[in-house]
């Protein structure tokens, strides 16, 4: 073991290394962070591909040979010619990312949090949650498969579905179904979900050009940088497909003009938590008609008529509503 730690120093070129000082609970998180890392890259990891993890971390070459040190240790990496992690290190690992991934359903389902928060809400706790508190999530959730962008969440016993190979292009005139939105760049995921898109939302893309790609979702014509398709996992359906969404064919309500009467058709996919449960508490459900009973005089909010009663809502809670002419 001796031996394997000294192998980590040199395999650093750092000589008499040791850890800055930080707090324990920082020493710890760094090297949880290290961990899950490690096993989102393939539990493998070369020389150069090291180097770049500290980078991305934000941390010193001695700090990174301190964290190794520490794992190689807690045998939960080994190492040869690159790091590996070893079979308990992946159950530390798979833990985290469990963790990590309740916590933002919980914060999608049960909070007001925007979406571009719940990343960096759900990283401080995974470092903090009890298996204790994680069960009682997971009983107040119902159990769930996937985290709010579609991420697969371990189960109790650590097992994983393997993620789809979902990263081709898109194309022109082509039905898209979004299969996941990664969270990692919290201003491409911020970009991406003013749009509305989520997992399981269906957009038509029109065109592709050096500036980014158009699309229609919604009702709605949209544009982002070319950048975003790579943040997004997505499968290419068949225009019959598509339309078997009746969603596809409908517009936002806030789209809806004054003597026009709509029929709603369902919640837009990105509509999730409190927000969700109280437009369908007010009534606005899929098969009420609905149409504009006044507008206030800066035309935000609007009064709504549903089931006979006028309802206000805001811009930013009417946009989850979507709506078709009979």
């Amino acid at each position: 073991m001796i031996k394997s730690i000294q192998s980590a120093i040199n395999f650093f070129s750092l000589a008499n290394c040791s850890l800055k000082k930080h707090k324990p609970t920082d020493k710890k998180e760094l090297q949880e962070d290290f961990l899950k890392l490690l096993y989102e890259q393939g539990g493998n990891l070369s020389v150069e591909q090291t180097y770049a993890t500290g980078k991305t971390m934000g941390i010193s070459r001695e700090e990174l040979a301190g964290i190794i040190g520490t794992l190689l240790l807690q045998r939960e990496i080994s190492m040869t010619d690159t790091l590996q992690l070893t079979p308990q290190g992946r159950t530390h690992a798979l833990k985290l990312i469990r963790a990590h991934r309740i916590y933002e359903q919980y914060l999608a389902e049960h909070s007001g949090y925007a979406p571009p928060e719940w990343h960096e809400r759900a990283h401080r706790m995974e470092h903090k949650m009890t298996d204790a508190e994680q069960e009682r999530i997971v009983s107040l959730l119902g159990n769930p498969l996937y985290d709010p962008h579609g991420d697969p969440i371990p189960t109790h016993s650590l097992a994983i579905a393997p993620k789809e190979d979902t990263a081709r292009p898109f194309k022109e005139q082509s039905w898209w179904r979004i299969t996941h939105v990664e969270d990692d760049n919290k201003a491409l995921f911020t970009v991406i979900t003013e749009k509305g898109l989520t997992q399981n939302s269906i957009i038509f893309v029109t065109r592709i050009n050096s500036n980014g790609f158009t699309f229609t979702y919604e009702g709605e014509t949209f544009t982002l940088p070319l950048a975003a398709q790579e943040a997004m996992n997505k499968v290419e359906i068949t225009e019959e497909e598509a339309r078997c969404n009746i969603e596809t064919s409908a517009y936002r309500l806030t789209r809806l003009t004054p003597d026009t009467q709509a029929l709603i058709v369902g919640l837009s996919p990105s509509c999730r938590g409190a927000l969700r449960r109280r437009l369908m508490d007010l009534g606005f459900v899929k098969g009420s008609s609905v149409s504009i009973d006044m507008k206030s005089p800066l035309g935000n909010p609007i009064a709504y008529i549903i089931r006979g009663t006028a309802i206000a809502l805001r811009h930013d809670q009417a946009r989850y509503v979507l709506v078709a002419n009979p």
